[in-house]
């Protein structure tokens, strides 16, 4: 296999590790065993952590009033969740009807944990309530 076709099968590599990071390291140790072992075996922490400051440092598109699916959100800051948190109010609140987790992560962004994280602190915190249970949850503000 060329070079250059292993380095575009690690950049993909990378890239889907960067993409989901809610993956945890038991996640991404099953994937040192079979076809991904020589991927994985050639990528450090480092290689992800670069690669994710380089996206961040992409310059930012010109409509940046709607997120994206894939949109990354910061969740590691106390900041960071209160913005987060307060996006995802603001949507339950101006929605006619409750709404899904999965509705709530196409329009605000973030992945699915950060979703159910946020909803979590809202329930707490006595701002939002919910029906239902599993992928039947519906999300309404008090």
């Amino acid at each position: 296999m060329s070079a250059a076709v292993k380095d575009v099968q690690r950049s993909v590599f990378l890239e889907l590790i960067r993409s989901h990071p809610e993956m945890t390291l038991a996640e991404l140790s099953k994937l040192s065993k079979g076809q991904f072992s020589g991927l994985l075996s050639s990528i450090t922490v480092g290689d992800v952590i670069n690669m994710s400051a380089d996206s961040a440092e992409a310059p930012a598109s010109a409509d940046d009033s709607a997120p994206s699916l894939a949109e990354e959100v910061n969740t590691r800051t106390a900041a960071g969740r209160r913005e987060y948190d307060a996006r995802v109010l603001e949507f339950v609140e101006n929605a006619p009807e409750p709404v899904s987790a999965t509705e709530i992560r196409n329009v605000v962004g973030g992945t699915s944990l950060q979703v159910r994280k946020s909803v979590a602190r809202l329930i707490e915190a006595e701002r939002v309530t919910w029906q239902g249970k599993a992928r039947g949850t519906r999300y309404s503000a008090l």
